[in-house]
């Protein structure tokens, strides 16, 4: 058995395969974006919202006020793992705020392998 120095070496053995850490600090608009494209890969992500404004992601289809996960103003946030939340962690997901540059940070965990 491996020794393990630091919690990446805990994860992958663990997963018994190498991960990375994809970061992303931008803004999301009034308009629906794609926030994170299908990935098989993700095995978990963390989103915070850092701006004083209201967000909503969706997996597939554009989020609103009326559909989505609602991520409340100043740190509200979602996260996901593989296995508690199964498939749904490596979707595809929308983002939309209620106005415009509204900031924040997206965190994923990926396997390093065949592609991201």
């Amino acid at each position: 058995m491996a020794r393990i120095k630091t919690l990446k070496d805990l994860l992958n053995q663990e997963l018994g395969v190498e991960t990375f850490e994809r970061e992303t600090a931008t803004t999301a608009g009034v308009a629906a974006t794609q926030l994170m494209r299908q990935n098989p890969n993700r095995i978990a992500f963390i989103l915070y919202n850092l701006s004083a404004n209201i967000l909503f992601i969706n997996p597939l289809t554009a989020p609103s006020s009326t559909r989505g996960i609602r991520l409340g103003p100043n740190g509200g946030f979602v996260s996901m793992f593989y296995r508690e939340d199964f498939t749904l962690t490596a979707r595809e997901w929308q983002i939309i705020a209620d106005v415009a540059g509204s900031a924040f940070y997206l965190l994923e965990i990926l396997l390093l392998k065949g592609g991201d």
